[in-house]
């Protein structure tokens, strides 16, 4: 599995990219987290980005295990653990899976199930059905942002949704299609914030209201001006919102 990694001390803030995205998506958000002299890893899942093309699995549960034997093989026991959109319902599953293992649960532009399963799933047969080219992947990456981009930055985005596999992309967006975590998200008892765009078709911010409610004591932080990737979009504000929870003692 590919990381991007910062050293530091304490435990490892972990992030974990959506559908189609990798870790350069957490860039930024990894260099704060080092300025904090924090230790930060931010990995590309299975199929996706700079990691292996293997068979699979591909699904929620499936890449969550695989980020566990990923951090067993780096000696990363607890972590704080960061996920966004596909990448929060894969942290949903490590957090269920994995519970001992997680410190604080950050969620960002994610949910606990898909409002319209039928039309998800339709969109990733297409996505088999067809060729795997940057027509195929423009829509999704155009969907990631309330105010498109500029040109070039759009460009470096179709290419890492690319560089994913055709067969990783299906099969993902057919499990996360059908994921129904919400009924279970009342046994994370770890710390958890949440934070969703005010734009976000995709995640909407009542996703995260719903989300909220099952996780005794979370927070609810909505971000202005900003749509499926607020990190990116806004990242100052989100920086002061998720600083003080990731690398606080």
């Amino acid at each position: 599995m590919f990381a991007l990694e910062h050293k530091g001390s304490g435990p490892a803030v972990v992030f974990v990219h959506g559908f189609c995205q990798s870790s350069a998506y957490w860039a930024p958000t990894l260099e704060r987290v080092a300025e904090r002299g924090i230790h930060g890893l931010a990995v590309d899942l299975p199929g996706f980005g700079a990691s292996a093309k293997l068979s699979g699995p591909y699904t929620m549960a499936g890449l969550a295990d695989a980020l566990a034997r990923e951090l067993d093989e780096r000696g990363q026991r607890e972590v704080v653990l960061v996920g966004g959109s596909m990448g929060g319902v894969v942290a949903q599953h490590f957090a269920l899976r994995h519970a001992a293992r997680v410190v604080r649960l950050l969620l960002v532009a994610t949910g606990g199930f898909t409002a319209n399963e039928a039309l998800a799933l339709e969109k990733a047969d297409a996505l088999a059905a067809g060729p795997w080219n940057e027509e195929a992947v423009a829509p999704i990456v155009d969907g990631f942002f309330h105010q498109r981009p500029p040109a070039a930055q759009v460009a470096e985005y179709r290419r890492i949704a690319l560089s994913a596999s055709q067969p990783a992309a299906v099969e993902a967006a057919r499990s996360n299609a059908t994921n129904r975590t919400f009924d279970e998200l009342a046994a994370i008892r770890v710390p958890t914030m949440i934070i969703q765009g005010r734009h976000d078709r995709a995640r909407t911010p009542e996703h995260g209201a719903e989300m909220r409610d099952r996780i005794a004591g979370s927070a609810l932080a909505v971000i202005e001006d900003a749509g499926h990737t607020p990190q990116l979009e806004q990242p100052q504000r989100f920086h002061d919102l998720a600083l003080p929870f990731l690398v606080r003692p």
